[in-house]
């Protein structure tokens, strides 16, 4: 077996264990909303998105609620028959997330993210990020 086979099978190992993911969930309860890391958790997916331990690169964790979208229900005399409470949207959560790191790190680019965990609330996924003026 090569480096990468042996990457994403321990990869593997780690999401399987139960114990593991509950202290990942107890772990990012705590961190706000959009956050850099240090390094990749899933080191093999990141390496597939071209993510390099390198200056100009860097890893941001970010969560995002589940569900739909609720709007505000009118309370004006008349209720319209098609008073519409929950919408979703065109894009996917993924998405949503990407252009609200944009908007944090805009002297960014993104080359991919992926899936990390979720709970019965959020969604956590991680991409992985170049700063524009770095050249390869």
């Amino acid at each position: 077996m090569g480096y990468s086979k042996y990457l994403a099978k321990n990869e593997r190992n780690i999401f399987l264990n139960p114990e593991r993911k509950k202290q990942l969930l107890l772990e990012l309860s705590e961190k706000p909303e959009i956050y850099r890391i240090e390094r990749p958790t899933r080191l093999f997916r990141a390496h597939a998105l071209g993510y390099k331990a390198k200056q100009g690169y860097f890893v941001v964790r970010a969560r995002i609620s589940k569900g739909l979208t609720r709007r505000e229900r009118p309370n004006h005399a008349r209720h319209p028959s098609k008073t519409g409470l929950f919408f979703g949207y065109d894009i996917s959560k993924k998405e949503i997330l990407a252009r609200r790191i944009l908007k944090k790190y805009p002297n960014a680019i993104i080359l991919g993210g992926y899936y990390l965990v979720e709970n019965g609330q959020y969604k956590w996924y991680e991409f992985i990020l170049k700063d524009r003026s770095i050249q390869d």
